[in-house]
């Protein structure tokens, strides 16, 4: 062997310890040295950059959040809205058949089965309607509301007052604070 020759595993021994020793090493910069005022600068304006897009994607979270509820509260809003005006258009179709089994009513016999037969059936109805929460509006006697009657003629009547209900030409009903159907009602003067 010659001089300057090692042997193989002595070779590899020091340069696994050197690598070691190399890797160790902390930056030149960072010993002990502390940042320059272009470097703080820098981390700043790095800072306030981050900072303003945390502020905007909060910002946009919170809208998002926002959004959300107003458009759960529309469609619970709407849900119901759906339901009033479908048991409403459905109320407004059933009036006719009771105002003519309220026409038939008055001309019936005493002691007729068909008699009895209709006004079973009027009672019947009347008491769905009160158990749907839909009450009449219109009876004479009443002063005249706007909100609930249709005024279609007017009287001078003596025996009632002013803008006092003297003939309840076809019934109204409501239900709740709603007007399903307006009484068209004749009006003293």
């Amino acid at each position: 062997m010659a001089e300057n020759e090692k042997p193989m595993g002595e070779e590899t021994v020091e340069k696994a310890a050197g690598e070691s020793t190399e890797k160790n090493e902390e930056p030149k910069e960072s010993k002990g040295k502390k940042p320059t005022k272009k470097e703080l600068d820098e981390l700043k304006k790095e800072n306030e950059r981050l900072q303003a897009e945390l502020a905007e994607q909060n910002d946009r979270y919170l809208r998002m959040v926002a959004e959300y509820d107003n458009f759960r509260k529309r469609s619970a809003k709407e849900k119901e809205s759906v339901y009033t005006d479908a048991t409403f258009d459905a109320l407004k179709e059933m009036l006719p058949i009771i105002d003519n089994l309220e026409r038939a009513e008055a001309f019936l016999k005493e002691d007729d089965q068909l008699s009895e037969g209709v006004r079973m059936t009027l009672a019947q109805v009347k008491m769905t309607l009160e158990r749907l929460g839909v009450e009449p509006v219109s009876e004479a006697g009443v002063p005249f509301d706007p909100m609930i009657h249709n005024a279609v003629m007017h009287n001078e009547d003596e025996a009632f007052g002013e803008n006092t209900v003297s003939m309840v030409l076809q019934k109204g009903y409501k239900k709740g604070d709603k007007v399903v159907r307006y009484a068209m009602v004749q009006v003293s003067n």
